[in-house]
């Protein structure tokens, strides 16, 4: 018995190109508006991922951005904000979700408060 195949071809953020761990996380419009939206509130819209970069790539050069005291912060916010990406775009296949931007963003900032919660007390000195 095969397990079926969930992976769709394009994109199912944007419907515009095809599937790739790249594109959902840098290239993709949708997923471009994402980081925007969590880094306008924080003010650092400078750090915004460009198209042509790869996400680890982009990850680094932030980071070093940023002042020392709050790269954990940083980090941590990296990493909360590709999971909720990810669990967006799960929704988006397996549940037959909507791309939906707010949502996404609203599930990012309530997920930041159970981290914060659960001890990543450095996601606070970013202030969010």
């Amino acid at each position: 018995m095969s397990v079926p195949d969930h992976s769709p071809e394009r994109c199912p953020l944007c419907d515009q190109e095809e599937e790739t761990v790249q594109h959902i996380l840098t290239t993709c419009v949708f997923a471009r508006q994402f980081p925007c939206a969590i880094l306008q509130p924080l003010n650092l819209t400078r750090l915004t991922p460009a198209r042509n970069v790869s996400f680890a790539d982009w990850w680094e050069k932030a980071e070093r951005r940023m002042q020392k005291q709050h790269r954990k912060g940083f980090n941590s916010l990296c990493i909360l904000g590709s999971w909720t990406l990810r669990k967006h775009r799960n929704a988006c296949v397996f549940e037959g979700s909507a791309p939906n931007l707010q949502a996404a963003f609203q599930a990012f900032k309530d997920e930041a408060h159970v981290w914060q919660f659960a001890g990543a007390k450095e996601l606070s000195t970013l202030c969010l």
